[in-house]
């Protein structure tokens, strides 16, 4: 095998091996098509008519003032009611607001910040020694999400199993205080040391002052934990183990974007989300944005549970401070993805020849599932694939072509931290290349600070991986060189991990996978029946 030597994929898009098949059923082919030109022709009417009938909606509450005059109300009424923290802590007991030191995270402005923390933990009523044994669970968000989207996740890992699960917002980021006073343009993102840094800081608080004895087992002993990274919360994950390695026991895998993006289509996708939020952020005097909010969260509220209100959901969400965070995040992720790359070495996928990537993206994951709490799918495995699958079968471990490449795979793995490329990164180090996608605040202050290889690690880690393969309507966004990707990077994740199992859900998009709670919950409960039977 052999490995691209500059720092963007040698894989290439045209490659007819990196493309599904097509179908040669002329007859099949054309009927399939037709349909799927009239399906298309009804759906742009019928867009085109509810986007005039929104279109004048919207400039007649904006001439005659109304939406303005609306807006401010709501908004007023958020602060005072829904999103005032005085009111919330005494709601929810469980949550609590903890300062962070100045030298955290840079992105502060080098001053010490409150973050909101919500912890539950097992009643009384619930076996306690059960319960006392299992591992600490915790939430890192995702982009443009906080710890309302999970709580209902929570809230179940609690009252079904009885985990301790640590919940929280990063700096600017939902209930938490915003980012210092800056305008949009002026201030930097956080890099990905900066929120390892400030999860790290979070942990080590939590396993001081709340987890129980036995959780915290013997004094000089390690905690374990299982984080369940949704999104851009796995990213976060990944680039925590590279600085604080053997931290985590289980690593929940909940649909990360592959980190591929950072060479594929990261400027475009930071470009579209940057810009989008400005615009958006530039429109709240209009209440465009919370009737957006409003009309798009309609069929998933239910899903987040009932200990946040509506009125909670949407309200963060229309604050400047969810609109300023969410496009400074966009780098922070790509800093993530930075991270991890440097970490995984020659075995990060923008490093693998198109063989590889091919082998990789086809190998075929423990189950594919069909389900959708949503829409009252219950759980079952099925043999189907989704259309963004390369070849007509999948490639399995025991095939002889895939013994040979796993071998030699293998045998790039690195071991040491002496062994990583600092160079490589893009992250800011002392003297930093110029970055493909923006500038950090933050950062490694010195060539001292290590960088752990993730290989070593993942031999140790208990890994679920849950993969959304649905990009229907998404084909823009998430071209297939990004989806082999993204499936490789699951290969990649359960290859180095003898505890590992990936889960394909080819009816599943990325927006709709988080919302399984059922199928979340009963792989996390599983995972540290693992955790649980291997430290015994």
């Amino acid at each position: 095998m052999s490995t691209a030597t500059t720092s963007s994929p040698k894989s290439s898009g045209s490659n007819p091996l990196l493309q599904p098949v097509i179908v040669s059923d002329q007859a099949r082919c054309t009927s399939a098509h037709v349909i799927k030109f009239l399906l298309d022709i009804i759906k742009v009417i019928i867009g085109t008519i509810f986007g005039c009938a929104f279109l004048l909606l919207f400039l007649i509450s904006t001439i005659t003032g109304i939406g303005p005059l609306l807006e401010y109300y709501q908004s007023r009424r958020d602060e005072k009611e829904a999103l005032n923290h005085d009111l919330i802590l005494q709601q929810h007991p469980e949550m609590f607001l903890l300062e962070i030191p100045a030298d955290i995270n840079k992105a502060s402005g080098v001053m010490s910040y409150r973050v909101v923390v919500r912890i539950t933990k097992p009643t009384k009523t619930f076996n306690e020694e059960k319960s006392n044994h299992l591992p600490p669970v915790i939430f890192p968000g995702g982009l443009a999400s906080n710890l309302m989207t999970m709580s209902r996740h929570q809230d179940e890992l609690t009252r079904q199993h009885g985990f301790t699960v640590v919940n929280f917002d990063r700096l600017g980021v939902g209930l938490s205080d915003p980012y210092p006073k800056k305008s949009f343009h002026q201030q930097l993102s956080p890099s990905a040391v900066d929120v390892a840094r400030e999860m790290e800081y979070i942990m080590t608080y939590c396993e001081t002052n709340i987890l129980t004895r036995q959780q915290q087992q013997e004094e000089n002993d390690d905690i374990k934990w299982i984080c369940v990274g949704g999104s851009m919360g796995a990213n976060v994950c990944t680039a925590f183990m590279t600085l604080y390695p053997n931290r985590i026991g289980g690593f929940f895998n909940l649909d990360g974007l592959p980190h591929a993006f950072l060479q594929i289509q990261c400027k475009k996708f930071l470009h579209d989300g940057g810009k989008l939020m400005n615009i958006m952020r530039n429109l709240r005097w209009t209440g465009l944005p919370r009737l957006v909010f409003r009309i798009a969260l309609q069929s998933t509220l239910p899903i987040m549970g009932d200990a946040f209100t509506k009125r909670q959901f949407i309200g963060v969400m229309c604050r400047e401070q969810f609109f300023v965070t969410t496009g400074l995040e966009y780098t922070t992720l790509m800093s993530c993805c930075d991270l991890e790359c440097a970490a995984w070495g020659r075995q990060a996928t923008t490093e693998c020849d198109d063989e590889a990537l091919r082998l990789l993206a086809s190998l075929a994951p423990d189950e594919s599932v069909i389900v959708n709490e949503a829409k009252g799918i219950p759980r079952s495995v099925t043999t189907e694939r989704s259309k963004s699958e390369l070849g007509t079968n999948y490639v399995k471990r025991q095939d002889d072509e895939f013994i040979k490449f796993e071998k030699k795979f293998r045998s790039l793995a690195l071991m040491s931290p002496d062994e990583i490329d600092k160079s490589q990164t893009h992250c800011n180090w002392p003297n930093p290349p110029n970055h493909p996608v923006g500038n950090f605040i933050g950062g490694l202050e010195s060539d001292a600070t290590t960088i752990y290889p993730l290989a070593p690690q993942f031999e140790n880690l208990v890994l679920r991986v849950m993969c959304a393969r649905d990009y229907t309507g998404l084909e823009r966004d998430y071209t297939q060189q990004a989806r082999n990707h993204a499936a490789a990077r699951c290969s990649l994740q359960v290859l180095m991990c003898p505890r590992g199992k990936v889960y394909y859900y080819p009816c599943l998009s990325h927006l709709n996978l988080w919302q399984q709670v059922s199928e979340i919950v009963s792989i996390t409960y599983e995972m540290a029946q693992v955790m649980l039977h291997t430290d015994g």
